[in-house]
């Protein structure tokens, strides 16, 4: 979902990224209340990035013999790919579900 370009199903009126990245937000055309998932992505996507750093240099280190090239490999190539694949985990785990509502001013009956 890009949320940069997201869109109130029921009115169909763009929603500004900032509102969309809350984690419970209203359309203002239609009142509909949304609830995002954005923060915790974010955090889950950047623990992700930062296990497969630290997994992928300590596998480098038992692979390869040299320290410095573990290093170098670490360093420059291991921390682009994982940001790279937690970039990706993020904008693909992000949801946006709509929150159910009852009528204004209505009480649950006890049937």
């Amino acid at each position: 979902m890009d949320i940069n370009r997201f869109r109130c199903p029921d009115c169909d009126r763009p929603i500004e990224s900032w509102v969309a990245r809350q984690p419970v937000f209203r359309c203002d055309g239609c009142g509909q209340r949304f609830q995002s998932n954005y923060r915790h992505s974010l955090k889950r996507s950047a623990l992700f990035g930062l296990l497969l750093w630290l997994g992928g240099s300590a596998l480098g280190a038992l692979l390869i013999d040299p320290w410095q090239l573990v290093l170098v490999f670490a360093v420059e190539f291991g921390g682009l790919l994982a940001f790279g694949a937690a970039f990706l985990l993020h904008r693909c785990s992000i949801r946006i579900r709509r929150i159910e509502h009852r009528g204004e001013g209505t009480a649950p009956t006890g049937e």
